[in-house]
């Protein structure tokens, strides 16, 4: 299949080339021209426990951008997600599949504004990256891939999606709730991008601090409740299990969360679709969300530092 990943930051180009190492026709769009010039001269150049190597992965800037693809991956941030769906209109009217993989709350509907919502797939995944530099990415951890079709019933086409993910590596499932699946992992980042960023740490080092599950579990609380209004399951133990689990260094203990590295490098945040996200919303339905609230204040005030 002819695969396009919009957003070719950290996670986008680690998909992408654990896709492309897997026989698939990949090709990187972002709008970061630095990074794409790299990729073009170079390739991208990936670093993991055990190899360094470059890999050539053909790559565009999103307004030149051409299909057809079959399957559109996006990994856009949250807040970058509408520009990118205009930018890609013409790669967006030929696809069978656009997903989004994409951090935070919000995806799904801004998604359905640009393509139909039988082509729709969401997923998390809990795999981690970070991008070094322009055209340099270092993939560490594990972890798995959950996705759900939002209309459709297409299981051959399932199927192929979770075999070909699965053949990279991926560790891909199709998930009976994907909405609880989004709002966990959402309640999981608002813990550790959040902390580790205000912190200046990485999970394990926020892992170790005597109060690291307290401090979580402020989050967490706050969280289940708006989720309830919203008629997702969520439980504090769905949380905070991913939490304890990520602090030990063979997960991804030694990972510096892509809210720390958008601050380091002076970029803008998800912050608002995160913890700023339940904030929002609790304020709307009268939900105590002191902590969220809170949060979000302080990453505000570091990205205006």
């Amino acid at each position: 299949m002819k695969i396009a990943i919009a957003g070719a930051g950290a996670m986008g180009c680690r998909f992408g080339f654990m896709l492309m190492d897997a026989g698939e026709d990949v090709t990187l769009i972002d709008g970061w021209q630095e990074h794409i010039e790299a990729i073009c001269k170079k390739g991208l150049f990936v670093e993991t426990e055990t190899t360094q190597k470059y890999y050539p992965i053909p790559a565009v800037m999103a307004d030149d951008a051409q299909g057809p693809f079959d399957v559109v991956i996006l990994f856009t941030k949250a807040m970058q997600m509408d520009a990118m769906l205009k930018s890609i209109a013409p790669v967006l009217a030929s696809a069978k599949v656009v997903m989004t993989l994409s951090n935070g709350l919000g995806n799904i509907e801004t998604l359905e504004k640009y393509v139909k919502k039988e082509t729709i797939y969401a997923g998390v995944t809990l795999l981690s990256c970070e991008l070094e530099g322009p055209g340099h990415i270092r993939a560490t951890g594990t972890g798995n891939t959950e996705l759900q079709p939002i209309a459709s019933h297409n299981s051959e086409m399932e199927t192929h999606i979770i075999e070909m993910f699965n053949r990279a590596g991926l560790n891909a499932h199709i998930s009976e709730n994907v909405l609880l699946s989004i709002w966990k992992k959402a309640a999981f980042n608002s813990v550790m991008n959040t902390y580790c960023a205000l912190l200046n740490c990485n999970v394990g080092e926020f892992g170790q601090l005597p109060m690291a599950l307290e401090l979580a579990t402020l989050v967490v609380s706050e969280f289940v409740q708006v989720a309830r209004s919203q008629q997702i399951p969520l439980t504090e133990e769905m949380v905070l299990e991913t939490v304890r689990k990520v602090f030990d260094p063979r997960e991804s203990g030694h990972h510096y969360p892509s809210m720390h590295q958008d601050l380091q490098k002076g970029r803008l945040t998800e912050i608002d679709y995160l913890n700023g996200a339940i904030a929002r919303i609790g304020l709307a339905n009268n939900i105590p969300v002191t902590a969220n609230l809170l949060l979000t204040k302080l990453i505000h005030a570091k990205e205006n530092q």
